[in-house]
């Protein structure tokens, strides 16, 4: 079992050690990444849902309750919205990688994941339907593919050269014999995350770097054990003569 304690430990310092701040640089993705989804959820009108249903005896704001748009509207916006999270979600994970290395990630890295858009596009797609295809046969299965896939991203955002089916086949066998030590790392954030519930939110500034941060260090570890994954050239030795 990997040492989750060292782990995320190890995650908080580096976050702290950032040329360019985790919690800063974290407050603008979500900022990006929420504001098109609540854009989505007004335009298919699944805002006065979610408030009849939770919030039973609150009222409805009346500019909530629009007229439906077209159909093919709403379809739009919400593909449009999807390849824009998987986008931005990429680009988080590319400043995270950089920031382990301590290299100084700009606040455009963000935007890095159109450079391999296409494949970050089909990567999710692929991985959205084998999920599917598990949980509809029954819950635990899905449960168990999410985890297969779960480093899927990663592998392609290390070595974007790499196909689709690449990063995804080399996920599976990464977490082969991990799924429980990834589990239980989602379960010690779940604390947190309610906590994060009771603060519209913002308390995510600081714990969404720190759990990306966390299960990148369980990916480089468990990459290293498997010896499975992109390993980048090892940098010449000081002492080499230079020519």
């Amino acid at each position: 079992m990997l040492d989750r304690k060292l782990l995320k430990s190890q995650a908080r310092e580096i976050n702290r050690s950032a040329f360019v701040s985790a919690y800063l640089f974290s407050l603008i993705y979500l900022i990006i990444d929420v504001v098109p989804r609540v854009i989505d959820a007004y335009v298919s009108n699944a805002i006065p849902t979610y408030i009849s249903e939770f919030y039973p005896y609150m009222a409805v704001p009346a500019f909530l309750n629009h007229a439906p748009y077209p159909r093919m509207l709403v379809t739009f916006i919400s593909l449009l919205v999807w390849f824009l999270g998987a986008v931005l979600s990429a680009g988080y994970v590319l400043y995270c990688m950089g920031v382990r290395q301590r290299r100084q990630m700009p606040y455009a890295t963000l935007f890095d994941g159109f450079g391999f858009v296409g494949k970050l596009i089909l990567v999710n797609l692929v991985m959205y339907i084998f999920i599917t295809l598990w949980t509809i046969l029954l819950i635990v299965p899905g449960i168990i593919a999410s985890y297969r896939y779960r480093f899927a991203v990663y592998n392609l955002c290390e070595n974007p050269d790499i196909g689709v089916m690449e990063a995804i086949e080399m996920s599976k066998v990464q977490t082969s014999g991990f799924k429980w030590d990834l589990f239980v790392l989602d379960l010690s954030f779940l604390g947190w995350e309610i906590l994060s519930s009771f603060t519209a939110g913002l308390l995510m500034i600081w714990l969404f770097p720190y759990m990306q941060q966390t299960n990148l260090g369980y990916f480089q570890e468990i990459k290293q054990i498997k010896q499975v994954g992109y390993f980048p050239p090892s940098p010449p030795p000081e002492d080499m003569p230079q020519f």
